[in-house]
């Protein structure tokens, strides 16, 4: 059995709108993305720099949990949110890497496309 490729998912700014320190609302589709990306076999990993030590005195609360919740209460499909150092990845998606700019169904399509040649 071939273990699922993952993709990393910046939370500001892609899941939610930035808002930051605050969380925003949902992004335009970030729910069926996730869904068809998790659908086609990737594992859906969010990352967030909240989690970093730099913010502890701005951030209230344990931000871990925090996006954890979020994704849950919006039942956004994910499978796990990475906390730590630099995940291993297939991709990143985030503003900065595949030029998010409200645009899930071009990403979804691109990472499906892609999604053939891992199963």
């Amino acid at each position: 059995m071939k273990k699922k490729p993952s993709l990393i998912v910046d939370f500001d700014g892609l899941i939610c709108e930035h808002r930051f320190p605050d969380v925003g609302d949902p992004t335009e589709g970030v729910q069926e993305a996730l869904e068809t990306l998790q659908k086609a076999g990737y594992r859906i990993i969010i990352h967030s720099c909240r989690t970093s030590f730099k913010f502890k005195n701005l951030l209230i609360g344990d931000q871990f949990d925090r996006i954890k919740e979020y994704m849950k209460y919006y039942k956004l499909p994910f499978d796990d949110v990475w906390v730590p150092d630099k995940p291993i990845e297939v991709a990143y998606i985030n503003d900065k890497a595949m030029n998010f700019n409200n645009n899930w169904g071009d990403i979804t399509e691109k990472l499906i496309s892609n999604s053939r040649k891992y199963k």
